[in-house]
């Protein structure tokens, strides 16, 4: 494996972490458009936790780039 074919994966696995991330931000953002207990619930179980599986992507994404690279 050559260093653009680890840089691509590096890159592809950021890239998803980014828009599952993104689709909960712009769940919570729609839901606050129209603020009701219905887009409430909304936002709480299907955007929060969209952005916290983005955010977990993207630690475990850097945390293997560091492990491979000998960093940890």
């Amino acid at each position: 494996m050559n260093m653009t074919d680890s840089s691509d994966k590096l890159t592809r696995k950021i890239r998803r972490a980014a828009v599952v991330g993104g689709l909960g931000l712009v769940v919570q953002l729609a839901a606050a458009f129209h603020w009701t207990p219905v887009t409430f619930i909304l936002s709480a179980v299907v955007g929060a936790p969209l952005v916290m599986l983005g955010g977990v992507l993207f630690l475990a994404a850097v945390w293997r780039n560091m492990r491979d690279k000998g960093a940890v």
